[in-house]
């Protein structure tokens, strides 16, 4: 696949995925992970739209893997690293927790390193 299509591919999927995640669920949780969270039907849905595009995402970011740690130095590939592995902590405490809105920040913050390592494999400059 193109990078562009690997883009289109993994942003249809969270777009996608997160809309289903986001409509209200008319039956109960599946999974209860806390009191207040249990991903129901649509919720489990949208789950695996968002890990499907993810995973495309990371499989085309792991094959280009030395070319970014070339971009970014070691320093910032750590750095990117790090913010990854606390922005996906922060979604687990959150929902585990029932901490409200956090899970969207560490969301956030893992959506933006996924897109900053796509920036930085090169691969979309160009085309």
């Amino acid at each position: 696949m193109t990078p562009w299509k690997i883009f289109a591919v993994w942003f249809a999927a969270v777009a996608v995925g997160t809309m289903l995640v986001a409509l209200p669920d008319s039956d109960g949780p599946v999974v209860r992970i806390s009191d207040m969270h249990g991903p129901g039907p649509l919720d489990l849905a949208g789950i695996g739209l968002i890990a499907v595009g993810s995973v495309v995402l990371w499989v085309w970011l792991i094959r280009r893997a030395r070319r970014i740690a070339a971009r970014l130095g070691g320093a910032g590939t750590a750095w990117l690293a790090a913010v990854f592995a606390a922005s996906l902590a922060v979604v687990a405490w959150s929902v585990l927790t029932d901490s409200g809105w956090w899970w969207a920040v560490g969301a956030g913050a893992a959506t933006a390193v996924q897109l900053i390592a796509l920036g930085a494999s090169g691969d979309l400059a160009g085309v």
